[in-house]
């Protein structure tokens, strides 16, 4: 009856120590209860809770402090415990004891330091390990045994504490995840409600039947839905019938596909405003996987719309001035190499002809002087109209600068027709035509080249039409002619005679510093005053004599002149700076080319200083490394050196550095359209930003406008020439602007506020 009375007290005892407590304190209070014993320096208690060990509470004996820590950590997480031992107790169910041998077979790292006995003793639950007690005692094995076989009672009641603390952890784990899903399911409606209520775009949800389930607020933007909103409607209750069909027939078949579509709509707001969505509806699937309804989202896609076709139609324009004439709407040089090259490809295939033609209007620089730019641009757009009348559409006429047009007539079979086009072109360019109140009669010359008699490609067929062109002005102007062999050959002749017969001049283009508008240098430009035609461009002489070779006497005699006028002017006290010298290709590739600049600088006695030498991009990238070597020699005679023509080549920055130039000439192309086009203007910036990050100057031709010029000086470019400030004069027109030594741009300049066309 005493043993009852015992179990019983013992019953109570367990009861009020373990009372109202949780899990995490009652492991507190059961390893306490064995650290009690004064033989049991530490206690841990490890229990299996879903197939994985965590040591729920450890008590330690420091120094007469009693530490007691619940700590629920991941047995492999922690340092100083035998985890080996303490998992063969977890699978065999049986007590294991650790003598000071084998503790320190273990290691440092698995027991606390001064450990000279380990007991782990088991807690079953129907024959299961559920927990084990991990016990270290400073002292002798046998007194941690003694002290374990004093903790029966608490041994007893472990199983049932130890699975309260268990269940206490599955219960607060399950309340947590309640807690965690009830929290993300508040959190979910809260957002739908807001993406509803807040979202720019059209979400709705519709079960089998088409109708609404889920809609959001931005519905009541919509014609014909009211403040009830879209919600228990269908499609044919709001929309117009053909609208409501649509959006139908894309829901049936998102359910019945199963798969996502896209469409654009056109939807009335009720503003009367009409608004594009993209809608993409997509199939709502449930558990089992089947289709339980659609969902639409509709994004707000008009201002997109509206940017996009504001892009294509900018890209269409910028397209059309590319290939287009500014000034007559005319394909320009680019677009009609295009077209003759597909021509040339077809005639090819039919064995057919191509006539080019190509017309100059004769004295059309009388006009220009006599009625200023504006009118000679207001009969340029009006011949641009005759000409396009006078030929089929299947032909191509074409203003390629300044007063020359071309004409590429197709399908050619008989020289007649060619003839017949061509007289019916003269008539009707001579006609009468009214321009700024004046009444004015212009003819044109036209020379005609045919493929495959007189040329191969276009530039042959050009240059063949230009010769026979000029034989059209010597004839009298107002006369077509067509090519022939001897041609060539006469004009080779008079080029021949030209520099027999002194018939070559040079006339000099001032060259302004943009910041301070003072003289800088000048640019020598080759003339040819022909006896009857009168001066002659270098546009129309010059690829004949580089065909011909006859550019490398004309052009020494050039460089000789430039040399000799330059000093002739510093003798007289006349500050010019530097006289500019274009060089041809095959001038500069002349063997020993810089021994030949010697000696005519010898002759002239001009110092090499003054004298800037100007070679195109295309001329200095042909054989960058003998350019190299030719420029080197030329910078240490003393004298400058530039790249004509920059931006028009295909340069390769790493020869461009190795080049000993000191200046860069931004091509008169890019000038010209620098506030219309967006491309020449990022052009001209980027070739001013490279030159001077190289330390080099820049000089900008062709500037024809006071907004040209400020928008060169705003970016920082150097120089400029061109028609603002002055065109090429002769050297008596040159001096007559010198007083006292200087030159003063006073009578010079040519008023072109609304002048577009080239020198």
């Amino acid at each position: 009856m005493q043993h009852k009375n015992n179990a019983v007290e013992l019953i109570k005892k367990f009861q009020q120590l373990f009372t109202n407590l949780n899990h995490k304190e009652i492991a507190e209070r059961l390893v306490k209860l064995v650290i009690a014993k004064a033989a049991v320096t530490r206690a841990v208690l490890v229990v299996e809770r879903d197939s994985h060990l965590y040591v729920e509470a450890i008590a330690s004996q420091q120094e007469s402090d009693l530490l007691v820590n619940g700590i629920t950590t991941s047995l492999n997480r922690l340092n100083y415990l035998p985890h080996q031992h303490i998992h063969q107790v977890f699978d065999s169910g049986k007590p294991q004891a650790l003598d000071t041998d084998q503790i320190q077979l273990l290691g440092a790292m698995f027991t606390k330091k001064g450990c000279n006995a380990c007991y782990l003793h088991p807690i079953l639950e129907n024959n299961k390990t559920i927990a084990v007690f991990y016990m270290e005692a400073e002292q002798g094995l046998a007194g941690l045994i003694k002290a374990v076989n004093e903790l029966d009672s608490v041994w007893t009641f472990s199983s049932l504490l130890v699975r309260q603390v268990i269940d206490m952890w599955h219960h607060e784990e399950q309340s947590e995840r309640f807690r965690l899903a009830e929290q993300a399911l508040w959190a979910s409606e809260t957002y739908l409600n807001a993406i509803l209520r807040f979202s720019p775009a059209l979400i709705s949800v519709k079960d089998l039947d088409g109708n609404v389930v889920l809609a959001s607020e931005h519905f009541k933007q919509m014609a014909n839905i009211d403040e009830t909103g879209f919600v228990g409607k269908n499609v044919f209750d709001v929309y117009p019938k053909d609208v409501a069909q649509s959006i139908c027939d894309i829901d049936t078949a998102t359910k019945t596909k199963q798969q996502t579509f896209e469409v654009e709509l056109d939807l009335m707001h009720k503003d009367g405003s009409m608004h594009t969505y993209l809608m993409v509806k997509f199939p709502l699937r449930g558990k089992d996987n089947r289709v339980f309804g659609v969902c639409t989202i509709g994004t707000d896609i008009s201002e997109r719309k509206l940017a996009e076709n504001a892009l294509r139609e900018q890209q269409s324009r910028l397209n059309y001035m590319a290939f287009h004439d500014a000034l007559t709407g005319l394909p320009n040089r680019s677009l009609f190499y295009d077209r003759i090259y597909h021509g040339l490809a077809r005639a090819r295939r039919a064995n057919s002809k191509v006539a080019l033609m190509l017309l100059d209007i004769d004295r059309f620089k009388n006009i220009n002087d006599s009625l200023g730019h504006d009118a000679g641009d207001l009969m340029l757009k009006a011949i641009s109209t005759r000409l396009n009348e006078g030929v089929r559409d299947m032909d191509t006429v074409a203003r390629l600068g300044g007063d020359e047009f071309v004409v590429v007539l197709e399908g050619v079979h008989d020289l007649e027709d060619v003839m017949f086009v061509a007289n019916k072109l003269l008539v009707t360019l001579a006609r009468p035509m009214e321009i700024s109140g004046h009444e004015i009669t212009s003819t044109v010359s036209i020379g005609v080249s045919i493929f495959p008699e007189d040329g191969q490609d276009t530039d042959e067929l050009l240059k063949n039409a230009d010769i026979a062109m000029y034989k059209a002005k010597e004839a009298g102007k107002n006369n077509c002619q067509f090519y022939t062999k001897g041609m060539n050959a006469t004009a080779v002749n008079d080029l021949r005679r030209a520099l027999e017969l002194n018939q070559f001049t040079l006339q000099y283009q001032p060259q302004i510093d943009l910041k301070t508008g003072d003289l800088m240098g000048v640019e020598a430009l080759v003339r040819w005053q022909h006896p009857e035609r009168g001066l002659v461009s270098p546009a129309h002489f010059i690829p004949l004599a580089e065909e011909t070779g006859l550019i490398v006497p004309i052009g020494e005699w050039v460089l000789r002149e430039a040399c000799r006028q330059t000093k002739v002017w510093l003798d007289a006290g006349k500050k010019i700076g530097k006289i500019a010298v274009n060089l041809s290709p095959r001038q500069f590739r002349q063997k020993n080319f810089p021994g030949k600049v010697e000696a005519i600088l010898r002759e002239t006695q001009l110092p090499p200083e003054y004298l800037e030498l100007e070679i195109t991009e295309s001329c200095a990238m042909e054989h960058a490394g003998e350019t190299i070597n030719q420029l080197n020699q030329l910078n240490q005679m003393g004298m400058y050196l530039a790249i004509d023509d920059f931006g028009t080549g295909y340069s390769s920055l790493a020869y461009l550095q190795r080049f000993p130039i000191q200046k860069l000439k931004i091509d008169r192309s890019f000038v010209n359209d620098i506030h219309d086009d967006m491309n020449d203007a990022a052009i001209t910036k980027t070739i001013i930003g490279l030159a001077h990050s190289m330390q080099l100057r820049v000089v900008a031709e062709g500037v024809e406008t006071e907004h040209q010029a400020e928008w060169l000086r705003q970016r920082g470019c150097d120089q400029a020439q061109g028609f603002l400030y002055a065109k090429p004069m002769s050297p008596k027109q040159f001096e007559s602007h010198f007083h006292g030594g200087r030159f003063c741009f006073d009578g010079t300049v040519i008023p072109l506020e609304n002048y577009k066309m080239g020198a």
